[in-house]
């Protein structure tokens, strides 16, 4: 059996964004939700108080979705101040690492990745990453793929493997300038039609927590 990671990114970006998210972990459509730390999350304390029991009752994960800047110069200590800014807003440790916009900062993924192993959390899988340490086996973004080309990389899942699929879920906010804007109500469709494809194929769906 196949095992799937369904991952939503982004919480802390948006109220309405965290509304969603919060929405879809309370409809069981969720197994993980990667944090923001930077930028409006410090007004948004009930929705993450919310997010973390709702994390503690149906096992989700909650990972550190890093920020870089274009002109990052020193990737180690951002790593360290974003996961301490984690630990001090959520009120635990990220169980794993992702990065927002990660196909901007390749050059970075080694370094982040030998962060991971220090904290002992797991890193999203990319490709060019070539530090060995806790991942899932692929990982297939969802958000920018059609339902055909979603259905196929489900259908060629291997037996014990694990796949992360990863969406943006939402609804169209004003306040925020993201190039998924309009797109994430849509995630929201497309994560349900996953659903239906995942139980067809009798996959489990697990999170970050049960990698091995």
């Amino acid at each position: 059996m196949g095992n799937i990671i369904l991952t939503s990114d982004d919480f802390g970006l948006s109220k309405i964004y965290n509304r969603e998210i919060l929405l879809a972990i309370q409809s069981d459509l969720l197994s993980s939700v990667s944090i923001m730390v930077n930028g409006h999350i410090i007004k948004q304390q009930q929705q993450v108080l919310t997010l973390v029991s709702l994390a503690k009752e149906k096992n989700i994960s909650l990972g550190l979705h890093l920020e870089i800047s274009d002109n990052e110069n020193d990737i180690k200590q951002l790593c360290h101040n974003q996961w301490d800014k984690f630990v001090a807003i959520v009120g635990v440790k990220p169980d794993y690492i992702d990065i927002h916009k990660d196909h901007l900062f390749r050059k970075f993924y080694n370094d982040i990745a030998s962060f991971c192993v220090k904290k002992g959390v797991a890193f999203r899988k990319y490709k060019e990453t070539t530090v060995q340490l806790k991942a899932p086996d692929d990982m297939f973004m969802a958000s920018s793929n059609s339902l055909t080309n979603l259905e196929a990389k489900l259908k060629e899942l291997k037996p014990n493997e694990t796949l992360e699929l990863v969406f943006h879920i939402g609804m169209y906010d004003e306040n925020v300038i993201s190039s998924l804007n309009k797109e994430r109500a849509e995630d929201r469709a497309k994560l349900e039609w996953a659903h239906e494809i995942i139980n067809e194929l009798g996959l489990k769906v697990v999170s970050y927590n049960q990698l091995k």
